[in-house]
C-alpha cells in the first residue's frame, strides 16, 4: 500500500427500508484512499480497479474530503477539491459548510466529481422518514 496517492471505489452492503415498510439489500458506494483501506485476510485486491488521487497529494493518515464552493458559475456549485470543472475563484469549505450550501436554493453539487455522489445522499438521509408537524 502507498500513502494515499491512489483512491479505491468500494461498496458497503447494507439494508434499506422499502415504501411498504419492509427491508431490502442495498449498497452504498464511496471512494477511499489507500491510507483508509485495510486488506481483508484471504481476499486478493490485485484486480480492484484503481485511480490516481485527483488531489495528487500523499496522505499519511486518512484525510477528510475537501470541498470547494464555486459561486462564479451559475448556479453556485459545490465541487470536490481538484475538480477540473471548478473555476479558479472557488473557495475551500468544510463538509458541513458544503452541506449547508447545498441546502440553499440555487446551489447544486457537481456531477463531474464526487460532490453529488458523496454529499447528496448525506443531505437526503432521513428525509423520507421525516414526520410532518402533528404526526
Amino acid at each position: 500500500m502507498d500513502t494515499g496517492l491512489w483512491v479505491f471505489r468500494i461498496g458497503v452492503p447494507l439494508w434499506q427500508t422499502t415504501e411498504g415498510g419492509g427491508v431490502e439489500p442495498a449498497e452504498y458506494g464511496t471512494w477511499v484512499t489507500s491510507a483508509q483501506l485495510r486488506p481483508i485476510p484471504g481476499v486478493a485486491l490485485d484486480q480492484v480497479p484503481t485511480h490516481r488521487n485527483p488531489a495528487g497529494r500523499a496522505a499519511a493518515t486518512a484525510t477528510p474530503w475537501v470541498w470547494v464552493l464555486d459561486g462564479r458559475a451559475r448556479p453556485t456549485t459545490v465541487h470536490a477539491e481538484g475538480c477540473p470543472l471548478a473555476t479558479d475563484r472557488a473557495v475551500p469549505v468544510k463538509t458541513m459548510d458544503a452541506l449547508d450550501a447545498l441546502g440553499q436554493p440555487g446551489t447544486v453539487a457537481c456531477t463531474g466529481c464526487d460532490a453529488a455522489e458523496t454529499l447528496l445522499p448525506i443531505l437526503a438521509h432521513g428525509q423520507e422518514d421525516a414526520h410532518a408537524p402533528g404526526d
